[in-house]
């Protein structure tokens, strides 16, 4: 009874003969995919398409707060970069956690943890205060390894672009236009105002995504009770790390100490290019659509093109991304079109580069020990982080606004040579391997 039942809803719904028109069809290969989709991924692209956008109608607004609560741009890199530091950490903890207890417990509870760390930056008195509330927030994050174990071990080696694609496509789609939601905001409460009402709204949806991933999240990993200490179940785990893992963490540690000396970007647009509120919030909406529209693309290409076409050609259109942003004036008729023009190239480099990227980390890491080895990952690259932004934000106080961007940019150049011959022998491998899927 209850399949004739379905199978009239369907006839209902769907009527006979609608799948021969084009948005019938349309519809049907779009559900038979959707019907494919792991639960897990779809759980937590449900999340971030709830606690997305609401997080993004803060990102051209947080440096800015921060300032209007007494920081300066160097305060401001220090805050940022400590709490990259408190991440770090905490992942150690929470990668040896995922592994040992399974990944569910750790996810729903560190997503609590986050937060309550939202709520404790919407009540920030001074940048002090807020200072405290971040660096919890990165301790909460102790949760990321699990996370990340969770979305490798949930999709095969030949379906791993088009399964990040969408995990990053469905948040995407409510977060492209939530700077503007941020700006209506800050223009109707004022700066601090409007930025503690979106830090308050991150905290209420938060609670409601832990209280999701606890209900509907499937564990992947068998918890494994007692046994081995931290420090063994860690050695344990880097007796199985490959070469290939030691120099994509190397690349990842140098480009995130040359990415990070330009992290006060949003600062510098408004306070010495001359963009007001609503075109920082124009520029980060324009980002996000233009990424958007790219994913489902770009994540075919990663798994049908290999994995180092994408990251290369990634990692390319990131370098014209810095070119035009250096070459921006202030306050000049060419200012916002240098600016566009930057967001654009950089929009289509992290679509790539991301997804290839997030896709080879998972091929070289077995599943078992994802947890243990995602954690120490962000170790080195999280500090030179930090070190980048304490420079960056050293140099924008001490030689200039814009001599931490043109150093960025430089080094890059520099770097280029180097890291495209090892996307190249590092993407090998998983490429031959996606080659014969493709064939079979």
């Amino acid at each position: 009874m209850l399949h004739e039942a379905r199978a009239a809803c369907k006839k209902v719904l769907i009527p006979e003969g609608f799948s021969r028109f084009p948005v019938g069809g349309w519809l049907g290969r779009v559900r038979e995919s959707l019907g494919r989709v792991p639960r897990n991924i779809k759980v937590l692209a449900l999340g971030w398409l709830v606690w997305s956008p609401v997080q993004a109608m803060a990102g051209p607004y947080t440096q800015l707060y921060v300032s209007r609560l007494g920081a300066s741009p160097e305060d401001i890199s220090l805050v940022q970069s400590a709490t990259q530091v408190a991440n770090a950490l905490s992942r150690i903890v929470g990668g040896f956690l995922s592994d040992r207890y399974g990944r569910k417990r750790v996810l729903w509870v560190g997503t609590f943890l986050v937060a309550l760390a939202y709520l404790l930056m919407s009540v920030a008195t001074d940048w002090r205060s807020y200072a405290i509330a971040s660096v919890l927030n990165g301790f909460a994050l102790f949760y990321q390894p699990a996370l990340e174990g969770i979305q490798a071990d949930s999709v095969p080696l030949h379906l791993r672009g088009r399964m990040n694609a969408l995990l990053h496509l469905v948040p995407g789609l409510a977060s492209s236009l939530s700077p503007l939601g941020g700006a209506a905001l800050v223009n109707a409460y004022g700066l601090v105002g409007g930025v503690r009402v979106i830090f308050f709204l991150s905290f209420v949806t938060g609670v409601a995504i832990a209280v999701a991933r606890l209900l509907w999240i499937e564990e992947t990993l068998e918890p494994r009770g007692s046994g081995v200490n931290m420090l063994e179940s860690y050695v344990d785990a880097l007796r199985h790390v490959s070469r290939d893992v030691y120099t994509l963490i190397t690349l990842d540690t140098l480009f995130n100490l040359v990415g990070a000396m330009s992290f006060l970007s949003n600062y510098y647009m408004y306070y010495y290019l001359g963009v007001d509120k609503s075109e920082l919030a124009m520029l980060a909406s324009l980002g996000s659509l233009v990424n958007l529209g790219l994913l489902i693309p770009a994540g075919r290409a990663v798994d049908t093109r290999g994995r180092n076409f994408s990251i290369t050609l990634g990692f390319l259109m990131g370098t014209l991304s810095q070119l035009f942003f250096v070459l921006s004036p202030p306050s000049s008729s060419f200012t916002l079109p240098a600016l566009i023009v930057s967001t654009l190239f950089g929009a289509v480099g992290g679509a790539f580069y991301g997804l290839a990227y997030s896709s080879l980390r998972a091929d070289l890491v077995a599943k078992e020990y994802r947890g243990r080895i995602y954690a120490l990952w962000g170790l080195a690259p999280a500090a030179s982080w930090s070190l980048g932004a304490y420079i960056g934000g050293w140099m924008y106080s001490n030689l200039g606004p814009q001599t931490p961007f043109v150093a960025s940019f430089m080094l890059r150049v520099l770097l280029t040579p180097l890291a495209l011959t090892l996307f190249g022998k590092l993407t090998r491998k998983v490429d031959l391997a996606l080659r014969n899927v493709e064939g079979s």
